[in-house]
């Protein structure tokens, strides 16, 4: 995939890039979570605030369905295969599931609920997305990752594609994925699998970042993948935390 203009260069990047290093490092590719983790998930809340208001019961139970979605794993295959055949069924079926369980709730037809979360949610949410910023010093970690040949790929629980864009980091990722889109939410392995298998890799091999203990950080770590947790306190189960954003770069380049 190609990178647009070059950026000011990470000043440790030359030595990370040299072949001694990469027979050392066992991170062959980095995945990273959207929504709260390469920007502030206050932001986000602050520019939908309106939708609350206007549909609070709509929003409320939605929110329910998702974390009850999120305790429905299933056994994962034995084999980790390809996750692209039949992608589009996985995601229709979690979907009518997600409106069933919010309509339910709110005594509702199935049918409409869908188009309401489609319009209230997904969409709504998207139109609101070009006020959100990302965290400083998020662009210079993706582009110093990216120039050292590590692969990135981006794995989120909502539609990332249309926030990408707005975000302005389309050229650093290699794919993105919607676990949405795999039948499941976040900690379920199904996600986390995908992400592998778009690298092509194990998922020993990947690092994982994100700001969600019970979801990014425990559903990554179930299937042996590293960890890097952004967020003020710690997470002793994670094998990095930080708040700043070159902290992970050193990290991921220097160790």
């Amino acid at each position: 995939m190609s990178v647009s203009a070059p950026r000011r260069r990470a000043p440790f990047l030359d030595k990370a890039i040299s072949a001694k290093y990469y027979a050392k490092v066992k991170i062959k590719a980095v995945g990273f979570d959207l929504d709260g983790t390469l920007y502030p998930a206050w932001s986000m809340y602050a520019v939908s605030a309106d939708l609350g208001i206007r549909h609070p019961f709509l929003l409320r139970a939605f929110s329910q369905a998702r974390k009850r979605l999120r305790t429905q794993t299933t056994a994962v295959a034995s084999e980790r295969g390809d996750f692209g055949a039949g992608r589009l069924t996985e995601s229709a079926a979690f979907k009518n599931r997600q409106a069933s369980m919010v309509a339910k709730s709110l005594g509702a037809d199935p049918s409409a609920i869908a188009l309401s979360i489609d319009a209230t949610v997904y969409s709504a949410i998207e139109k609101r997305f070009f006020r959100v910023k990302p965290y400083p010093g998020v662009a210079a970690c993706l582009d110093a990752l990216r120039r050292s040949g590590l692969p990135l790929g981006l794995l989120s629980d909502l539609p990332p594609k249309t926030k990408i864009r707005l975000l302005g980091f389309e050229e650093y990722f290699d794919f993105v994925l919607c676990s949405e889109d795999f039948g499941a939410l976040k900690p379920d392995p199904r996600p986390f699998l995908a992400l592998a298998a778009g690298f092509g890799l194990e998922p020993e091999a990947i690092l994982y970042v994100g700001y969600k203990r019970e979801y990014d950080i425990a559903g990554a770590k179930s299937l042996g993948m590293k960890t890097a947790f952004i967020g003020r306190r710690k997470d002793p189960e994670a094998d990095f935390s930080f708040t700043k954003w070159e902290d992970l770069t050193r990290w991921i380049l220097e160790r």
